[in-house]
C-alpha cells in the first residue's frame, strides 16, 4: 500500500503541503495542468528551490492579485465541481472545505453554510488544498499519516483582526487530534493546513513502518530558529502492517441487565471502539458474570470509559497498553449475477483473505429468493476472478 507520511515538527500550512509533495516526485507541470481545469483565472503558480537552515526545500507560490475576496462554502463548491478534474479529486477538494466550513461555523455560531471564508476563499488557498490532492493523485498515494501537531503561540493578524494562536477555526478543527506546545513564537499550524491532514490523514503518530521510496521537504513562508520545513516520506507499506499501539479495556460484571449490551456495544462503537466482545465467567460467590473487553486507540479511551461508567454497574475498569498487528485491508464493490456485493479483502504475504458482506449477501438473497450460501459463494467467486486478472 503506496503511503505517505507527513512529519510536522514545524507545523503544516498549505503552501508546505504542495512544496513536500512537489518535491517528494508530484510533477509540477502536471500540476499546474489539472489546476487550469479550474474555473478560476488570473492566478500563476511558481515553484523552486528554497533553503532553510541550509537544507534545501521546495517553495510554492501562488500569485493570485486578489484582494479582500470572500466566498461563501457554495462558491468554493461550484468551482470544484463545474471543474474537468477526477471526481475522486473533486470530492476529497470538497471534503476539506466543508471541514473547514464546519469548524469556521462552530467558532462563528452559524452553519457552515454561512460561513464567509476570507483567506482560504481565496484563490491561492484553493490552489493549495486542491493542488495538494492532485498530488496525492499523482503520486497514487493510498492511505496518508501524519505525526502529532506542533502548537505555537502568540498572535496572528486575519480578516478579524488579531486573534490568540492557535487560530480558533484551528483549535475546532484538530479537536481530538494529538497536539503539543513548544516555545516558538507563530503560526505552525494554519487553518488550511489542519483542515488538509486532519481530513486526509487516517492516523496520527510515529513514523510507519515502511519502504521509503522518496522525501519531500515543503519550504514554509517565516523563519523560526528551526527549519520551517514539512517532510513528507512516499513508501510502501508491507500487507502486514507496522505493530500499533492500542489500550485494551477490561471490567467485569454479574448485575447487570444483559439485554443493555445491545444497546452498550453501539455506545462504545459510536466512540470509536476497533473491537469489542462479552466473555461468559464466574465470578464471587458462584455468580455467572460478564468480562467486557474493549480495544481502542489512545484517543478514543476517555470518551469509552466514559460510555462504560454511564451505561454499565461497573464501579472500576483496567487499562492495559498492548501492540495489535493487522493486515492491510480494503472494501470493493463486485458485481454478481444478483447484483453488487461489497468484498472485504485482507492481504498477507501477497495472499488475500476474502470475506463478501454478510448484509448485501443478506438483502440479495432475501430479493431474489435464492439460498444465502449461493449469493456468498458467487461473490467469492467473481472476486478471486477479478484479484487474478491484476
Amino acid at each position: 500500500m503506496k503511503t505517505a507520511y507527513f512529519d510536522c515538527a514545524s507545523g503544516i500550512s498549505g503552501d508546505m503541503c504542495l512544496g513536500a509533495l512537489v518535491h517528494a516526485g508530484a510533477s509540477f507541470p502536471e500540476l499546474v495542468s489539472q489546476l487550469s481545469l479550474l474555473p478560476v483565472k488570473g492566478y500563476r503558480i511558481f515553484s523552486g528551490p528554497v533553503f532553510k537552515n541550509n537544507i534545501k526545500a521546495t517553495g510554492i507560490y501562488v500569485d493570485s492579485g486578489e484582494s479582500h475576496v470572500h466566498r461563501r462554502l457554495k462558491d468554493i463548491i461550484h468551482i470544484i465541481n463545474s471543474s474537468a478534474l477526477p471526481a475522486s479529486v473533486k470530492e476529497k477538494s470538497a471534503e476539506i472545505f466543508y471541514r473547514l466550513a464546519e469548524a469556521e461555523g462552530t467558532v462563528h455560531g452559524i452553519s457552515p453554510e454561512q460561513v464567509h471564508f476570507h483567506e482560504v476563499g481565496a484563490v491561492d488557498a484553493i490552489i493549495d488544498i486542491v493542488g495538494t490532492v492532485i498530488c496525492l493523485s499523482l503520486l497514487g498515494i493510498e492511505k496518508v499519516s501524519a505525526s502529532p501537531l506542533p502548537m505555537g503561540h502568540g498572535f496572528v493578524q486575519c480578516a478579524h483582526g488579531r486573534i490568540p494562536i492557535p487560530a480558533p477555526a484551528t483549535q475546532a478543527l484538530l479537536k481530538e487530534i494529538p497536539v503539543y506546545g513548544v516555545d516558538i513564537e507563530g503560526e505552525l499550524v494554519t487553518p488550511t493546513g489542519a483542515s488538509i491532514i486532519t481530513t486526509l490523514a487516517d492516523s496520527f503518530g510515529p513514523h510507519p513502518a515502511m519502504k521509503v521510496n522518496s522525501v519531500g521537504l515543503g519550504a514554509g513562508s517565516c523563519d523560526y530558529g528551526i527549519p520551517n520545513i514539512l517532510r513528507v516520506s512516499i513508501g510502501t507499506v508491507n500487507s502486514l502492517a507496522a505493530s500499533e499501539p492500542i489500550e485494551v479495556l477490561e471490567t467485569t460484571t454479574d448485575d447487570m441487565n444483559p439485554e443493555f449490551f445491545t444497546y452498550l456495544w453501539d455506545q462504545v462503537f459510536a466512540e470509536g471502539a476497533l473491537e469489542m466482545f462479552f466473555t461468559p465467567i464466574q465470578m464471587k460467590k458462584g455468580r455467572p458474570g460478564t468480562l467486557l473487553t474493549i480495544l481502542c486507540l489512545a484517543s478514543n479511551k476517555n470518551k469509552i470509559l466514559s460510555v462504560l461508567f454511564r451505561e454499565t454497574s461497573t464501579l472500576g475498569v483496567r487499562i492495559r497498553k498492548e501492540d495489535r498487528i493487522y493486515c492491510q485491508r480494503k472494501i470493493l464493490p463486485v458485481t454478481t449475477r444478483f447484483g453488487e456485493v461489497k468484498v472485504k479483502i485482507g492481504t498477507f504475504e501477497d495472499t488475500p483473505n476474502i470475506a463478501p458482506e454478510f448484509e448485501d449477501c443478506q438483502m440479495l438473497a432475501l430479493k431474489h429468493k435464492v439460498p444465502l450460501k449461493t449469493i456468498y459463494q458467487e461473490a467469492l467467486c467473481e472476486t478471486r476472478t477479478m484479484l487474478s486478472k491484476k
